[in-house]
C-alpha cells in the first residue's frame, strides 16, 4: 500500500474541509476497465464464478462467461442445461461498487441471448439487493456488445445478472462474456471558486521531486486519481497541464506514473490580491 503525506499551511480545522473527494454532482462520469480478472477455471486466477446450471456440451461453465473470449467461437460461453430461468454470478475477492456492466451473446447464437433480467449485488450470498432491470431487450449481434450503466455507490461482494426470459431460443440460454465496471469520478476542472491553491510536490522512487502550482480542484483531482489507482481502478499515469513557462509552445503536458511516486504532500496558500 502506498503512502501519502499531506503537509498543511493553514489551521487543521481548515485544511480538513479542503482535501476532500469532489462532490459527485460535480463529477463527470467515466468508467474503469472490466474489473473482472481473464478466468482460466471457476476459481482462477482470483474470485468465484457460478451459475444456477450450466450445459455439459463444451465449454460452457459459469467462467467461460469471464475468460474473454466471445468474438470468434461458439464453444466458449456460459450456456444454461434449458432455456428456463437462470444466474450467472461473480464473487470479487474484496467489496466493489460497480455501476457498469457489458454483456456479450454468445457467438452465432444470439437467440440464446437474455431478453428479461435484474443485475444485483450481495455480500453474503443469500440476500440480493436489485441494482438494475431490464425488459424486452433485443438486437443482439455476433460480437457486439450491450452496456448498461446504473446508479450505484455501495460496494458489493458478489454480483450476478438474475434471468427470466431468453431471446426466443427453444433449448438454451447463454452469455458469451459477461464484463463489471466501477464508476470514476473526474472532478469538475473549473477554478477554484475559493481562490486557494497549493504546491502538490511528489517525490519519484528515484529520488526525482516534481513541483506542481495547482489550484485546490486540481490537487484534488489529483489525490482522487491517486487513491482510485492505489486500489485498483483507473489509468496508469496522470497528466499536468503546465499553463507556466509556456514559452513559445501551444501547449506543455507532462505525465507522471502511478508506480514511480514514492510520496506527496501538498502546502496550501491563499492568493492574495493587491
Amino acid at each position: 500500500m502506498k503512502r501519502y503525506f499531506i503537509l498543511i499551511l493553514l489551521s487543521l480545522s481548515l485544511s480538513m474541509g479542503l482535501i476532500i473527494a469532489p462532490d459527485k454532482s460535480e463529477a463527470a462520469s467515466q468508467y474503469s476497465d472490466n474489473l473482472i480478472p481473464i478466468m482460466t477455471s471457476n476459481t482462477s486466477p482470483s474470485g468465484v464464478a457460478s451459475a444456477s446450471s450450466a450445459c455439459v456440451c463444451g465449454y460452457s461453465a459459469a467462467y467461460t462467461a469471464f475468460d474473454g473470449t466471445y468474438a470468434s467461437t461458439q464453444s466458449y460461453a456460459w450456456t444454461t442445461t434449458d432455456n428456463n430461468a437462470a444466474w450467472l454470478k461473480y464473487e470479487f475477492s474484496n467489496p466493489l461498487a460497480i455501476a457498469q456492466y457489458v454483456i456479450y451473446p454468445q457467438y452465432t447464437a444470439s437467440s440464446r441471448a437474455p431478453k428479461n433480467w435484474t443485475f444485483e449485488g450481495s455480500n453474503d450470498g443469500t440476500n440480493w439487493t436489485v441494482l438494475d432491470t431490464q425488459s424486452n431487450v433485443t438486437g443482439w449481434a455476433n460480437s457486439t456488445p450491450k452496456n448498461f450503466v446504473f446508479s450505484n455507490t455501495n460496494k458489493f461482494k458478489s454480483y450476478r445478472i438474475n434471468i427470466t426470459a431468453n431471446s426466443g431460443d427453444a433449448s438454451f440460454l447463454s452469455i458469451g462474456e459477461l464484463q463489471m465496471m466501477s464508476k470514476i469520478l473526474t472532478p469538475d476542472p473549473s477554478p477554484d471558486p475559493s481562490g486557494k491553491r497549493a504546491i502538490l510536490t511528489i517525490t519519484m522512487t528515484n529520488g526525482l521531486e516534481k513541483e506542481y502550482d495547482l489550484s485546490m480542484a486540481e490537487v484534488n483531482a489529483f489525490i482522487v486519481w491517486y487513491d482510485g489507482k492505489d486500489v485498483g481502478t483507473g489509468p496508469a499515469k496522470y497528466k499536468f497541464d503546465k499553463t507556466w513557462n509556456k514559452g513559445p509552445f501551444k501547449a506543455r503536458t507532462e505525465y507522471v506514473i502511478f508506480d514511480k511516486i514514492l510520496t506527496f504532500s501538498v502546502d496550501e496558500y491563499d492568493v492574495v490580491t493587491p
